[in-house]
């Protein structure tokens, strides 16, 4: 509003009277607004507010209920829903790309500026050291020679008699393990030929040992004890914790290791007609072939392999018979085809414990339409698996087929192989006019060695009878089952071999006296001893368990250290010699090496 002196004139007034162009306001105009000021009402800015002024609470003119949001139709919303999730994945999607993107130039960097990196941080004190090469090498050496073995001036030496013993040590009295790379003697049988020895993998109980009176040991690295006696034992072997031994009279008896109890309720004395101050103990417990062979001339046991809890034996009439071992049957087991029995398969009832049964279909075979008998010579268990041959060198094979250890093709169908089945996939490894025969079988935990020999089958028609073991020249060894380890000794660690597969380093000794001789199969390792005395080992060495020095596993035939002798001392001058080619250890005709689970062991047969 714009003031005069002498009148008051509302701004609406005078913006009507005031011409846009012109500055001057004239006389006239000026009369007028006077007297259209004098002709309205005064009015007063809180006279006009006032009337309004209550305490009431301000009520707003327009009511919530007046307001109204339309409803969208279902489809709209989601479509609108789909949109906003969509710019979310896409928004979330690129920024994983900016992160992975960073990520990998942050690795790349880092690769590419390693040295840098670890020369600033890792090893300053290295990087500045002229001499940490050599640190290195003295640190290892000094390892190398701290891991072997001093032996006392007071130990026999190599030519005495005695056991060798080198892997997992297992320590019964403060039930803790510990590990030797090398062999070192046990001295509770320094001096001492034994008959057998069997090697346990547990602590809860110790190793077996027959001495060269038939009487059995059970002994670890502070004890060895006598737990059986005037049983004339000849072989003894571990499954499901109890003893199976073979006496010379052809029966197995059974000696439960994790209860003295149940052995010693079997055992009884009685005193002898001719000598009658002298007593003799009695046992009773042994599986019962009586009642299991029926084939005429049919009277003892010649020979018989365990796996992890069924074993296997041969009757003197070249039949074969199988039991599960242990002490109590476990309702929950499952068999896995070991037995080779089609009634004891996956889904039928665990056989009973000790029982004997006969393995039927490996006994007998069908030619054309006739049932003929066959004679097995030979037969091999593994953990869960059982290889046999027969005098004809046909190759048998049943039981567990996970890693290929039955020479079957691995499928779904094959995988447990509840019956004998024959294997006779070696023939592409030889020409076709040669004639095959299997000679020698063996099994470690899950792989198979088979030894095939091979015959021209026009020389062999010109000879008056065939080659014998000793003769036959043209011999390959084969491997198949799992070779993780490098079990399989073909120079490759593989999980599965299904297919046979030759072992080279062997098969490509030239000189006859280099074959093999003898076999020592463990859990994952295995031993040979050629003809020439000599020894080669390959497989698992995580617990020292091939006696060379170190815990390296081989997938070759190695050769191992000489025995140490009391006395030699080995320092960074002359460590080299223990490992040098000429330094190998060789076996004589009495020594002999059993192989376990995480141990081995050597020593004279009796």
């Amino acid at each position: 509003m714009i003031r005069f002196i002498g009148c008051s004139l509302p701004a609406r007034v005078l913006r009507a009277s005031y011409p846009k162009n012109n500055r001057l306001i004239t006389v006239a105009n000026f009369h007028s607004c006077i007297r259209l000021s004098k002709n309205e009402p005064k009015y007063d800015d809180a006279e006009i507010i006032g009337k309004r002024l209550t305490k009431d609470n301000y009520v707003g003119k327009r009511d919530k209920s007046e307001y109204r949001w339309d409803d969208k139709p279902n489809a709209l919303a989601e479509k609108e829903y789909i949109d906003r999730m969509e710019k979310l994945a896409k928004i979330y999607a690129v920024f994983q790309g900016v992160l992975l993107l960073l990520g990998v130039g942050a690795a790349g960097t880092a690769y590419m500026m390693w040295p840098q990196i670890k020369g600033w941080w890792l090893s300053k004190d290295i990087r500045v050291s002229d001499d940490v090469i050599e640190k290195l090498k003295e640190k290892k050496e000094r390892k190398k020679l701290e891991d072997i073995p001093v032996v006392s001036d007071e130990t026999p030496d190599s030519s005495v008699p005695g056991l060798y013993y080198w892997g997992k040590q297992l320590d019964g009295d403060s039930n803790n393990s510990s590990v030797s790379k090398f062999p070192l003697r046990v001295p509770f049988f320094n001096d001492k030929a034994l008959r057998d020895v069997a090697l346990a993998d547990t602590q809860k109980y110790g190793n077996l040992a027959i001495d060269k009176d038939g009487n059995l040991f059970q002994w670890d690295l502070n004890r060895c004890e006598l737990i059986l006696k005037d049983q004339n034992l000849v072989t003894v072997k571990i499954s499901n914790d109890v003893a199976y031994a073979l006496n010379k009279s052809g029966d197995i008896l059974v000696i439960p290791l994790n209860d003295s109890q149940a052995r010693l309720s079997r055992t009884s004395s009685s005193r002898s007609l001719l000598l009658p101050w002298k007593k003799y103990t009695k046992y009773s417990w042994k599986l019962d072939t009586k009642s299991a062979f029926h084939y005429p001339g049919e009277r003892r046991v010649t020979y018989f392999d365990v796996g992890s809890n069924h074993l296997v034996l041969l009757s003197n009439a070249g039949k074969a018979y199988t039991c599960s071992t242990g002490v109590k049957t476990n309702p929950d087991e499952r068999s896995k085809g070991q037995f080779g029995i089609p009634n004891f398969s996956q889904f039928d009832p665990y056989p009973t414990v000790n029982k004997l049964y006969e393995i039927e279909l490996l006994n007998k075979g069908i030619t054309g339409d006739h049932i003929t008998s066959r004679y097995i010579s030979k037969v091999a268990c593994g953990d869960y698996h059982t290889l046999a041959i027969d005098s004809n060198g046909e190759l048998f094979s049943f039981g567990l087929n996970t890693y290929g250890q039955l020479g079957q093709n691995i499928s779904y169908d094959m995988e447990y192989v509840p019956f004998p089945k024959k294997v006779s996939t070696f023939s592409g490894h030889f020409d076709k006019q040669s004639f095959l025969k299997c000679v020698d079988i063996h099994c470690s935990g899950d792989t198979s060695y088979v030894v095939i020999s091979s015959q021209d089958i026009l020389q062999l028609f010109k000879r008056d009878r065939p080659l014998a073991m000793d003769e036959q020249s043209d011999i390959t060894y084969f491997a198949f089952g799992n070779g993780i380890q490098g079990q399989l000794g073909n120079g490759h660690f593989k999980h599965s071999q299904s297919d046979p597969t030759k072992m080279k380093i062997i098969n490509d000794f030239k000189d006859s006296n280099a074959k093999v001789a003898d076999w020592y199969c463990g859990g994952q390792h295995t031993f040979v001893k050629l003809k020439n005395g000599e020894v080669m080992c390959w497989g698992s060495n995580d617990c020292g368990q091939l006696g060379n020095g170190k815990k390296i596993k081989y997938d070759k035939p190695k050769a191992i250290p000489k025995l140490i002798e009391p006395g030699e001392h080995y320092d960074s001058k002359n460590v080299s010699t223990l490992y040098d080619e000429k330094n190998k250890l060789v076996l004589s005709n009495k020594q002999e090496i059993r192989a376990g689970k995480h141990a081995s062991c050597l020593f004279w047969k009796a």
